[in-house]
């Protein structure tokens, strides 16, 4: 794994980022164990190792809403670190999974003794920030079926299955977790699947998405 494969981290050489490594220390969680609830006191970033890790929030009305699912390499809880103030929102780990944290106080003292290094993590937080952006753009303008294929192909090329006969991915999220995600409703995400299964492009076993035309699932995807 490349640490440098994170936006924030993209402008760092390999030494710089061993400092900041060696802030940290691993933490490991159990599946459905919660990292830390909206509102608490941020005490520093994580960096996803192994695993899934579910960022949300939850409405006055109770309702979920997830903002993202992270797998290795990304991190997390870096917006507090420049912004200030409590933790924005909840972290739950989906399945066991192990994480790298780096303590706030620390890294902040590494940036404010290193101008130079304190500048391209400026630079990388910019990066950070359109990818939110790519997100929130796709939300608005992609159809579900869309985001669907964009989901099953992003996770098939990150797991190294494209090369497979029928390449596959198993999803770990429940139809209502998978739906808050892509911004819809698990009735919608039925019948997104059931159009790409009567196309002939997919075909299901369970939670599991064989692609049968893996090509035109990137085509939707884009």
């Amino acid at each position: 794994m490349i640490l440098q494969d994170i936006p924030l981290f993209s402008e760092l050489t390999t030494q710089e980022m061993r400092e900041i490594t060696a802030l940290g220390g691993l933490v490991n969680y159990k599946k459905n164990e919660y990292v830390f609830h909206e509102g608490e006191e941020f005490k520093g970033i994580y960096i996803v190792l192994k695993g899934l890790v579910k960022i949300f929030k939850i409405s006055p009305q109770g309702k979920e809403y997830i903002l993202h699912l992270l797998t290795k390499p990304h991190i997390f809880g870096d917006v507090p670190l420049f912004t200030g103030g409590d933790c924005p929102a909840s972290v739950q780990v989906l399945e066991d999974s192990t994480l790298l944290f780096v303590p706030k106080n620390e890294f902040m003292q590494l940036l404010k003794d290193n101008p130079a290094l304190s500048f391209k993590i400026m630079t990388g937080f910019a990066k950070r920030l359109k990818t939110i952006t790519v997100k929130a753009e796709d939300l608005t303008l992609k159809e579900v079926i869309n985001r669907f294929a964009d989901y099953v192909v992003k996770e098939i090329i990150r797991t190294g299955k494209t090369n497979l006969p029928e390449p596959f991915y198993k999803i770990p999220l429940s139809n209502p977790t998978l739906a808050a995600y892509l911004g819809t409703i698990p009735e919608t995400i039925s019948r997104a699947t059931k159009k790409l299964k009567d196309n002939d492009i997919i075909r299901m076993h369970g939670r599991t998405v064989f692609v049968k035309d893996f090509e035109k699932l990137k085509k939707l995807a884009e």
